[in-house]
């Protein structure tokens, strides 16, 4: 049940896992849930790390004379000399402008590269450098992307130098597409490197295009998220979050890119701006109860310090510069759903105090909330103003968060 929920769980969060920049490992989805029109660009940039690239920039490099040349004429003046076949009325009319009677003009027979399948195989290296180079800038140290883009962008250096591709790389012609009959000279090429080519070439074109089957093979090559499941839960918990502000306020949400600046926002709808695993400035550490003063006076004489109040995830208006709510994520993995639930609670007590003057802290606990990854339970009916709210995953997927949303103010 546990991988199940995984995998949902995973499913749920590729939109903000396909902007994942730091440690992590390989996750596999069968149902990548994104939205086309927000995370294309993004998609075009794994898509230049994922396995059709790879596939092709590996085989060329490893069969580096498989291209294949075409044989045509081009005009050429020469003195007494014919390289190929004579065009009588050409030399006639040069020999007329020139006065060099011992002029010829013939059509010499050269090979070229520049040929249709060439030209798709050249515009797929010549975009997959481009993307992958993008992808690479906004790669954070210790990332789990940057040694695949590293190999990828070192493979593809490499292709780009050879002699087949690098005068049709530089040609202005690259930023067109290839034409239909070009795809289509490729596609019933024998060579192998021009398939592998189309293959490419369908693959981004079924991104770009919105098709499942494209985004998921693409999506299964490359896509990293958290190495702990719990992590994977709070990004999911944030998209949720993000998607019922969008809906209830009427406006879009916008990811970021989870990268190497961690004070920066998961998401921001409107004025509104969710951290993940950030105190942010708005924090005001609070006067210690009693308890919290003996437990610094003995760490103290460990020359040790409590450890900082930082919520899983924190609801901000970025205009007013307030605090909306405090949400802590729980991602059950051996305790029970009780005891994990009470940690929240008492998470949500302590933190809330550092974000709220005495006359707002229960206006600021009501407006928080505690998601369960299974069995949240039950509150009393009405809500008490105090309480915050509590869901789980399962009816996070029911919309529950809309009801949560829109009680913000």
């Amino acid at each position: 049940m546990t991988g199940d929920l995984d995998g949902e769980i995973s499913e749920y969060a590729t939109g903000a896992l396909l902007r994942y920049f730091r440690r992590g490992a390989l996750v596999d989805v069968k149902r990548p849930r994104i939205d086309v029109e927000r995370d294309r660009e993004i998609l075009r940039g794994h898509w230049a790390l994922s396995s059709s690239v790879r596939a092709l920039t590996q085989y060329l490099l490893l069969h580096r004379h498989e291209t294949q040349t075409l044989l045509v004429t081009r005009p050429r003046i020469d003195d007494a000399i014919a390289r190929g076949r004579i065009d009588a009325r050409a030399t006639s009319l040069h020999q007329l402008r020139s006065g060099a009677v011992t002029s010829i003009v013939a059509q010499e027979p050269v090979r070229t590269f520049d040929t249709g399948p060439n030209q798709v195989l050249a515009w797929v290296i010549y975009n997959a450098a481009r993307l992958a180079a993008r992808l690479q800038s906004l790669q954070a140290p210790g990332s789990a992307y940057s040694t695949l883009a590293e190999n990828v962008m070192t493979q593809l250096d490499q292709v780009r130098r050879l002699d087949a591709l690098r005068d049709a790389i530089r040609s202005p012609a690259i930023q067109r597409r290839p034409a239909p009959g070009a795809l289509r000279d490729a596609a019933r090429a024998r060579r192998v490197v021009y398939r592998l080519a189309v293959e490419a070439y369908n693959s981004l074109s079924g991104i770009e295009e919105g098709n499942e089957d494209a985004i998921r093979a693409v999506i299964n090559s490359t896509l990293v998220g958290p190495l702990e499941p719990w992590r994977r839960f709070e990004i999911a918990v944030a998209i949720a979050i993000g998607e019922a502000l969008a809906e209830t306020r009427k406006e879009p949400f916008s990811l970021a890119f989870l990268a190497g600046d961690s004070s920066l926002p998961i998401l921001t709808c409107g004025s509104l701006a969710l951290y993940w695993q950030q105190s942010t400035c708005l924090y005001k550490t609070p006067v210690m109860e009693a308890s919290e003063t003996m437990v610094s006076n003995i760490l103290s004489a460990y020359d040790m310090s409590a450890g900082a109040d930082r919520p899983d995830l924190l609801l901000v208006d970025a205009v007013k510069q307030r605090v909306i709510a405090v949400i802590e994520v729980k991602y059950l993995a051996g305790d029970t759903a009780s005891t994990r639930f009470r940690e929240a609670i008492e998470q949500i007590v302590r933190y809330s105090r550092g974000y709220a003057t005495a006359a707002e802290l229960s206006l600021l606990q009501g407006r928080s909330l505690v998601a369960m990854s299974v069995e949240a339970p039950e509150i009393i009916m009405p809500k008490p103003e105090a309480v915050p709210t509590a869901t789980d995953f399962s009816q996070m997927m029911q919309g529950s968060l809309r009801v949560w949303a829109g009680r913000l103010h």
